[in-house]
């Protein structure tokens, strides 16, 4: 027969089982569900802030991306600085410096995400400007200056992907009328 103990694990087994299917998993579902919901919003503002800034027209954005690092360096010396005097000035303990290396590393990580997300708009950008532009040349010989006029003012118009996609779209059909081959469309 099976001791008491044994007993005692298989049935606590069964009710932690029990438990978990029925209160933790919705619970973790639910969670991941508000995750995933919450990424793909972030992720449709992201790219339409590619397509709306790229509205704008050309900039000087690997200047701005540099700016913003040397911006960056120059403000996080100080902050450095300052914490190191401080460290110098009063006696902190292990768990104390632990907590600044922690804090020192997670501005140092947010700062660098910063700085990639900024790179990849910028990027991003960019690759669909040269894109719209090498396209409008392509077919401004075949098109009048009011029709080319139109396409730029909708460019400039562009709020997000969607209002890209139909430029792109008209653009293409364009071509297909006037029997041009236009360079493939490049994407952020």
């Amino acid at each position: 027969m099976l001791s008491r103990e044994l007993k005692l694990g298989i049935i606590g087994g069964v009710i932690s089982s029990i438990l978990v299917i029925v209160f933790i998993q919705p619970i973790l579902s639910f969670v991941w569900e508000a995750i995933i919901s919450f990424g793909e919003s972030v992720q449709a503002g992201y790219v339409d802030r590619i397509y709306k800034n790229a509205a704008i027209g050309e900039r000087n954005l690997s200047g701005n991306l540099l700016l913003l690092v040397l911006v960056i360096i120059l403000l996080s010396y100080p902050l450095f600085i300052l914490l190191k005097e401080y460290a110098n000035r009063y006696e902190i303990n292990d768990l104390m410096s632990s907590l600044i290396n922690v804090v020192i590393s997670f501005l140092i990580l947010m700062l660098s995400a910063l700085i990639m997300v900024f790179a990849s708009i910028s990027v991003g950008v960019m690759e669909i400007n040269a894109s719209f532009n090498q396209r409008l040349t392509v077919i401004a010989p075949s098109i009048d200056d009011k029709e080319i006029k139109e396409w730029r003012a909708q460019w400039a118009k562009m709020e997000g992907l969607r209002d890209y996609q139909t430029l792109t779209t008209a653009m293409e059909n364009r071509a297909v009328e006037l029997n041009i081959t236009l360079p493939k469309l490049r994407n952020p």
